[in-house]
């Protein structure tokens, strides 16, 4: 496999911090999964063949690369549905990110073909990320893609908040429940699946989704979060006060104040705070 850097030399366009961050990765990660494929032997045992080997994750990431996504789907699609490979990780991971490659691209016919402009890839890429989330169940992997998750989560959250401002809490609902998923100790997604339970009168999904919310913040306070999830968890403290402060006035205070520590001083926080009388 080439090295790190001699793969960084092959890009020749500007790419997004996600997709470099690949390169970077690329060794470590690929012969680390190499290595789980094999699982336990003896050592009277012959060392198995990898299910899939490092020469075909290599080519998986330099396809993502090179922007050629739909190589990328027609090969994952047949690791995802095959009886040996569907259990591992990284597969799911690779469809994600070239879904949202489509996403972004500015490829016409490509945009057209999957639906970008309706946010089909994205939703894409947001179930297949929450499927490599639950296949890489010891978080092996998970860390690796820091970069991939935070651009996936500033488009679904401007996805997410295009949809509330026009009143789509049903379709709103999917990408805030994707991020759930995605991370479970994300407190600004699960207060804003809350508020969409609020708004569609489920008040018993309500109730549970902002008891989930404000155990994370009584736990860690906001703390740990990329800067992506603090700018969800703003504007969720802010869309929540705001919700509740005609129905249950002391719920919309309790949000502000567990947010204080965080946001006290940022100028909408403030505003929302004195109309609020907290």
């Amino acid at each position: 496999m080439k090295s790190a850097i001699s793969l960084y030399m092959t890009i020749t366009s500007k790419k997004s911090t996600w997709l470099l961050s690949l390169i970077f990765i690329a060794s470590s990660l690929l012969s680390t999964d190499l290595l789980a494929q094999r699982g336990k032997q003896s050592d009277n045992d012959k060392p198995r063949k990898p299910l899939i080997s490092q020469d075909e994750y290599n080519k998986l990431l330099m396809w993502i690369v090179d922007e050629k996504y739909e190589n990328v789907l027609y090969k994952c699609i047949r690791y995802t549905e095959g009886d040996k490979t569907k259990k591992l990780p990284l597969p799911y991971v690779y469809m994600a990110q070239a879904y949202l490659g489509i996403h972004s691209t500015d490829d016409h016919d490509l945009r057209e073909q999957y639906q970008a402009d309706k946010n089909k890839a994205l939703k894409n890429s947001l179930k297949y990320t929450s499927k490599f989330v639950k296949k890489d169940k010891e978080k092996e992997y998970y860390h690796e893609f820091i970069d991939f998750f935070d651009q996936l989560r500033k488009e679904a959250k401007n996805a997410a908040e295009t949809e509330m401002d026009n009143l789509k809490f049903t379709k709103a609902k999917s990408y805030y429940k994707y991020l759930t998923d995605i991370d479970p100790e994300d407190p600004g997604a699960w207060l804003m699946f809350a508020a969409v339970y609020k708004q569609l009168n489920s008040k018993k999904e309500a109730l549970e989704n902002y008891e989930k919310a404000r155990n994370l913040m009584l736990d860690f306070g906001g703390r740990g979060l990329s800067e992506v999830q603090t700018e969800l968890l703003h504007f969720a403290i802010i869309y929540n006060a705001e919700l509740l402060s005609t129905s249950d006035r002391a719920a919309a205070l309790e949000w502000l104040a567990l947010g204080d520590d965080l946001f006290s001083g940022d100028r909408e926080f403030e505003a929302v705070k004195r109309s609020i009388g907290g």
